[in-house]
C-alpha cells in the first residue's frame, strides 16, 4: 500500500539556533532512507539530516534559512508498500520527561538566577559557555530546562540510570556553581572603542563556528591553571623508517604521532582523565580518543579518533585525512566532535618552534607540534644531522604536575624512537 507520511526531524542534538543552510533533495524525487534532504548548521558543524524513509517526497516543509527544532515537520513522503505497521514507525515521536512539581523548577529558577549573577560577575554573564547537550544521556524536557537556563549538560554528572541526566542533577549543578562563588575573580570587560575615528575600518562578522570557540577557549584560560612543559623530540628514526615504509603507503608523521601518545596514555592514567564538578574527584578513562585540532576557514574545530590505541598507524591516517575532509565541508556529526580524552594540535606543516596550546575541556592535557628542524650536533668527535621536533604539552596544575608531564613526554619520547613498535603499529 502506498501512504503519504509527514517526518519530523530526528533528535540531532539540542543545539541552539539551528538553521537550514541547504536543501539537498527535491519535491518528487525518490529517496532511501539514508539520502540526505536538509542540512542544518549548529555551532559546531554542519549536519545532514535523512529522510528516515524510503518512498518519493511529496513535499518539502522547510526553506533555506528557517530555524528549527527536534520534533518539527520537515517533509512529506510517499511511502510505497511499507506496512502499516512501519508507517507508525518511520515518524518522530517525541515524548516528554513525566512533569515535576511546580515548586521544585520554581527552586531551580530561583538558584539558577542567582547562579547567573555569579556567573556574570565572573565575567561571562551566563553559566556556561556553549550548549553541546547532543552527546548526554537525558530526557527533552531535563534539555528543554537546561537550555533555558544556559546549562551545559555536557559537564553536569547524571545520576540517573547509565548515567542519565536528572532535573535533580541541575539543581546539584547550580549548588555548586553557588558553592565556589569565593573563588570567581571579576573580569574587567574591553572598553568599546570606535576605531573608525583614525581611519576606515571593515566590520566582519564571527562565525557561529568561531564565536562558540572564542567563548570556550575564554572559559578554559581563565577556569583552568594552565602549565606549559616544551621539549624536543628526536625524530631522526622515525622520520627515516617513514621514508622506507612510504614506498608502499604515503603517512604523514602525525599518525606515528597520534599512536605513540595513545600508547604513552596507557601509562599516565591522570593525563586521560577529567575533573569532576565539585573538584573531589577525577573520572580515569579507560579508552584513548585522541581529538586532533583542525583548521578551517570558518575557525577552529576538533574532531576526535575513537579508540585510537586499537588502531594502526595506517587506519590513524586515512581517519585524520577522512575527518579533515569533512571538517573543512562541516559534516561533521555530533559523535566524531564529542568523547575526546586527550587533544593534538599541530602547526608542523606552517612553522614555528614552541607555543602553548590551549587545553580542550573537560580534557587536561593537550599536546602542540610545531614545525621539525635540522640540528647539527656533535657525538664521538664526529658531526652529525638529527631532526627536532618542538612539543609543547599544556596541562591542567590541578591535577598533573610538573613531574607527570616530564614522564609522559619522556615515554612519548620512547615511543617515537622505538622502530620496533613503530613497524609493528603500522597496518
Amino acid at each position: 500500500m502506498s501512504e503519504v507520511s509527514i517526518i519530523n526531524l530526528p533528535d540531532y542534538g539540542e543545539f541552539e539556533d539551528v538553521e537550514v543552510i541547504e536543501i539537498c533533495a527535491k519535491e518528487g524525487q525518490k529517496v532511501d532512507s539514508e539520502d540526505p534532504v536538509v542540512v542544518l548548521e549548529t555551532d559546531k558543524a554542519a549536519m545532514e539530516i535523512p529522510a528516515s524513509v524510503k518512498g518519493t517526497i511529496k513535499k518539502i516543509l522547510l526553506n533555506e534559512g528557517d530555524k528549527v527544532k527536534i520534533g518539527m515537520p520537515f517533509i512529506e513522503v510517499v511511502i510505497d508498500d511499507l506496512p502499516d505497521k512501519d508507517i507508525k514507525e518511520s515518524k518522530t515521536e517525541i515524548k516528554e520527561d513525566p512533569p515535576k512539581e511546580e515548586d521544585h523548577n520554581n527552586q531551580l529558577i530561583s538558584a539558577v538566577d542567582d547562579a547567573a549573577d555569579v556567573m556574570s560577575d565572573y565575567g561571562r554573564g551566563k553559566l556556561n559557555l556553549k550548549n553541546n547537550n547532543g552527546s548526554v544521556h537525558s530526557g527533552p524536557a531535563t534539555r528543554k530546562l537546561a537550555r533555558e537556563f544556559g546549562i551545559d549538560l555536557t559537564v553536569v554528572q547524571g545520576s540517573g540510570p547509565k548515567g542519565r541526566i536528572l532535573k535533580e542533577d541541575l539543581h546539584s549543578y547550580v549548588k555548586n556553581i553557588l558553592a565556589n562563588k569565593q573563588e570567581r575573580q571579576e573580569i574587567p570587560l574591553a572598553p568599546n572603542i570606535d576605531f573608525s575615528k583614525w581611519g576606515k575600518i571593515k566590520v566582519q562578522q564571527l562565525s557561529k563556528l568561531r564565536r562558540t570557540a572564542s567563548e570556550n577557549l575564554l572559559a578554559s584560560w581563565v577556569s583552568i591553571p594552565h602549565v606549559t612543559q616544551h621539549e624536543e623530540i628526536d625524530l631522526t628514526k622515525l622520520l627515516k623508517l617513514r621514508k622506507k615504509l612510504n614506498k608502499s603507503r604515503k603517512i604523514s608523521p602525525l599518525a606515528y604521532i597520534v599512536k605513540s601518545t595513545a600508547e604513552a596514555l596507557k601509562h599516565f592514567p591522570e593525563m586521560n582523565s577529567s575533573l569532576s564538578n565539585d573538584k573531589e574527584t577525577i573520572v580515569v578513562k579507560k579508552y584513548f580518543n585522541i581529538g586532533i585540532a583542525i583548521d578551517t576557514e570558518n575557525g577552529l574545530i576538533v574532531p576526535n579518533i575513537k579508540d585510537t590505541n586499537k588502531k594502526s598507524i595506517v587506519e590513524i591516517s586515512d581517519e585524520i585525512k577522512e575527518l579533515a575532509i569533512l571538517a573543512k565541508k562541516r559534516r561533521l556529526n555530533s559523535d566524531q566532535l564529542s568523547g575526546a580524552t586527550f587533544t593534538i594540535s599541530s602547526l608542523s606543516g606552517i612553522g614555528g618552534k614552541f607555543f602553548t596550546p590551549i587545553i580542550n575541556p573537560p580534557e587536561v592535557g593537550i599536546l602542540g607540534l610545531s614545525k621539525t628542524y635540522d640540528v647539527v650536533k656533535l657525538e664521538n668527535m664526529k658531526l652529525s644531522t638529527t631532526q627536532q621536533l618542538p612539543v609543547s604539552l599544556s596541562y591542567d596544575h590541578r591535577i598533573i604536575n610538573g613531574v607527570y608531564a616530564m614522564t609522559f613526554i619522556n615515554k612519548l619520547n620512547e615511543y617515537l624512537n622505538d622502530v620496533n613498535f613503530l613497524q609493528s603499529s603500522f597496518d
